[in-house]
């Protein structure tokens, strides 16, 4: 990457100046494991697109507000030429159009892509969403704290969801149970679908796969929700209550958003008690 030698004089810089892992944790609620990955120039772990640079800005404005301001000025000008890129050698299309709109108004709109921060990644077009949603520091948040690579699919299971009507939490929920959120899977597979036999080209495609036959096929069309995934998981008698409980542990109480606002958590269950002293 063409900022490790910003990075490794910000991680010098810091440690000269005795600022600790944990205190930028604490200034900027992002991870040990993230801040670590930072240091360690190991961007595998960290999540893709806009949030990646939004936690290498973040980690450089606690040290020094200087390189903080070049470091921002290099991944927005990098980013711009990216899109630039694949926007004048990819064929006309509506991701194209609205990937144009963007660049010509300026607008804080994020396109959020997979780990290779491509916009045409994995067959699969762009995940956006709003800058505010306030679903995506949620889902962060939940696979952060657990060390999981489903992070990087963020946006995508969020726009998944919504392009199919399901409820946000599902997928995350079940990519938790499947794949340890990304840790453990086969062939692109990270959802467990088909009990993983199925093989993708590549886990976005693997996220929009399976969202779009959860809400469409007439196995799942029109059951409710513990019959979805009753059918999705027939081996295992309680795989619908472990999966609504990893929903309420990303976002508690079967809620629904109004103006952004979340509702007031519902008292732990049993399982979901039982569930966060395992993880």
């Amino acid at each position: 990457m063409e900022f490790e030698g910003e990075l490794m004089q910000l991680a010098a810089l810091r440690q000269s100046r005795g600022i600790s892992l944990e205190e930028i944790a604490e200034k900027t609620r992002i991870s040990i494991y993230y801040l670590t990955a930072i240091e360690e120039r190991d961007f595998r772990k960290l999540p893709g697109g806009v949030f990646r640079d939004s936690f290498l800005c973040q980690y450089a404005e606690t040290i020094d507000r200087e390189m903080a301001m070049e470091l921002r000025a290099r991944l927005q000008k990098a980013s711009r030429e990216a899109m630039e890129s694949q926007i004048n050698t990819n064929p006309p299309s509506g991701v194209v159009r609205a990937a144009k709109d963007v660049l010509a108004r300026g607008t804080t709109a994020l396109l959020l892509c997979s780990a290779s921060s491509q916009l045409f990644g994995g067959g699969n077009p762009a995940a956006i969403v709003k800058k505010h949603d306030p679903r995506m520091p949620l889902l962060l948040k939940f696979f952060e704290e657990r060390g999981c690579p489903a992070a990087e699919w963020a946006a995508d299971f969020l726009v998944a969801a919504d392009r199919n009507g399901l409820d946000w939490r599902l997928l995350p929920s079940i990519a938790f149970l499947e794949s340890s959120g990304g840790k453990h899977f086969i062939r692109n597979n990270p959802l467990g679908w088909n009990s993983a036999k199925t093989g993708f080209r590549s886990t976005r495609h693997a996220v929009h796969y399976v969202a779009d036959r959860l809400a469409k096929s007439p196995v799942y069309a029109g059951k409710s929700l513990k019959t979805k995934l009753r059918i999705y998981n027939p081996d295992r008698a309680d795989y619908g209550d472990q999966v609504m409980a990893v929903m309420d542990q990303i976002s508690p109480s079967r809620m629904a958003y109004a103006k952004g606002v979340v509702a007031k958590p519902a008292p732990a269950s049993p399982l979901q008690a039982k569930l966060t002293t395992a993880r």
